[in-house]
């Protein structure tokens, strides 16, 4: 079964520490609700990831995956290349500049499971781990910088707020649980 999605959201943050934050790979389980652990193969020239290892759950399902990227100046983007459950898949964040100095995202995935599901638990499943992690990845992102970015007149902060080092990154309690309505979890019958 394969199911794509596209988001688009605007976080009142600089483009350079947007990127900044969407390099740091290793920190992916910190805003992904699929990822469990994630660790950097290889890099590029510039220190980019090239080649990760990924452990994920999908749809309640374990996988253990080879994820390629390919960064460009305003894109993140990976392809899974091998899985150990037969998943596939693509993505990217593609990152564009507003006229006041934040950011529009692009967040878009294209997902393959070799699993039979219904399309609309896929759809709806993948639809909101989606937004899930567009609020994880905001809240990150937020913590990353020092800024808080959306909402009121954070903007004007961004000047002057200072960017945080990777290596001095630690994780905050901005998580919050994913909420699939009506009680129901995933990979619990919920089909």
């Amino acid at each position: 079964m394969r199911t794509k999605t596209d988001h688009r959201f605007i976080i009142d943050i600089d483009p350079d520490q947007v990127m900044e934050a969407l390099l740091m790979v290793e920190q992916l389980p910190d805003w992904s609700p699929s990822h469990q652990d994630v660790r950097v193969a290889t890099r590029d020239k510039m220190g980019r990831p090239k080649r990760a290892y990924v452990s994920a759950t999908l749809m309640g399902r374990p996988d253990r995956q080879v994820v390629e990227y390919t960064c460009s100046e305003n894109r993140v983007a990976w392809k899974v290349a091998e899985s150990s459950a037969g998943a596939g898949g693509q993505g990217w964040f593609d990152l564009a500049e507003t006229e006041d100095g934040g950011t529009e995202i692009w967040y878009h995935t294209e997902l393959y499971l070799p699993i039979p599901a219904p399309g609309m638990l896929l759809k709806r499943t993948a639809r909101r781990e989606g937004e899930a992690t567009i609020e994880n990845f905001i809240a990150f992102v937020e913590s990353v910088t020092g800024v808080e970015g959306l909402g009121g007149d954070g903007f004007a902060e961004v000047e002057e707020a200072p960017y945080a080092e990777p290596a001095a990154y630690e994780p905050t309690s901005y998580s919050q649980p994913l909420n699939y309505g009506r009680g129901l979890e995933p990979g619990f019958g919920t089909a």
